[in-house]
């Protein structure tokens, strides 16, 4: 298949505004009595369950992988699925929605440095600029309750919300990586099923399968696997093909705004003064970068 290049961006923009939902989506779960690593195992057994049919029926050449990759893409799952995912979930957990995908959003600014060294994409005064920005921003986000007296993010919360970052910016660049060789709907399927497969182990399955939950729950679960996961994660693998991963950096810069929105209306959560500043300065600082993209 290919795509026009306003066709990638609307593929990207679509994505993000899935992932932009999914921190709502998790807060409901949670609040259903779902704990952050039965969300997570299941969302990537629906996501497995749903996607690897599909691709069996209509792509089975995409099910064929090199043996000397398999380990290169075990350790993309693991960092890219389940780390990224029990991550996130865990800052959610932790603090809130907003608090979670303002520190995750440290990521563009990660893609941009990993950019450089991997893609050899240029470095320029603007991306230099961006990166202390990020850092700031989060520093505002984090540390805003301690001067405010606001909402609280915990030292987990940061830390978690930031490996997510991590997580997510490898995902970006190492997915990139893997389509010079693969498809996307490869690397998408591998991806879910070997994450699946992890977190399955870790999480003791004669005690998950046991899990019982509310109708809304089993619902909840079942969209954050598909819609953020295979949708959203396919949608992105796709424009990558044609977008470079400084670039969709860039675009992902609607994707705080979006959540926060989503989680004011849904959920009607806040945030303090500082933490707006925060956001907007983490914000402000990927879109420097479009600067020198345009």
């Amino acid at each position: 298949m290919t795509l026009t290049r306003t066709r990638a961006y609307g593929l990207l923009i679509f994505a993000v505004v899935l992932w932009a939902a999914s921190g709502t989506i998790t807060t409901l779960a949670l609040d259903e009595g779902v704990s952050v690593i039965e969300l997570t195992t299941f969302a990537y057994i629906f996501a497995s369950v749903v996607f690897l049919p599909i691709v069996a029926i209509f792509d089975r050449r995409s099910l064929r992988i090199d043996r000397r990759d398999i380990p290169t893409f075990i350790a993309f799952s693991f960092v890219a699925g389940a780390m990224v995912s029990l991550a996130f979930f865990g800052a959610i957990d932790e603090t809130t929605v907003a608090i979670a995908v303002i520190l995750e959003f440290a990521y563009p600014s990660m893609i941009i440095v990993a950019s450089f060294f991997i893609f050899k994409e240029g470095l320029s005064k603007q991306k230099l600029l961006a990166l202390p920005l990020t850092f700031i921003g989060c520093v505002l986000v984090a540390g805003s309750p301690a001067f405010e007296g606001g909402i609280p993010a915990s030292w987990l919360a940061i830390a978690l919300g930031l490996l997510s970052a991590v997580g997510t910016a490898a995902y970006f660049v190492w997915g990139k990586k893997l389509q010079e060789k693969y498809s996307a709907n490869t690397v998408t399927l591998y991806l879910f099923v070997l994450a699946a497969i992890m977190l399955l182990i870790a999480s003791n399955p004669l005690t998950l399968f046991q899990s019982s939950f509310t109708p809304k729950a089993w619902i909840l679960i079942f969209l954050l696997g598909v819609l953020p996961g295979i949708v959203g994660f396919l949608a992105s693998f796709v424009a990558l093909r044609y977008i470079e991963a400084g670039k969709a950096g860039i675009i992902s810069s609607m994707e705080p705004m979006l959540a926060i929105g989503i989680a004011f209306m849904i959920l009607s959560e806040g945030v303090t003064g500082l933490q707006v500043i925060g956001a907007a300065v983490i914000v402000g600082g990927v879109m420097l970068l479009s600067l020198c993209e345009s």
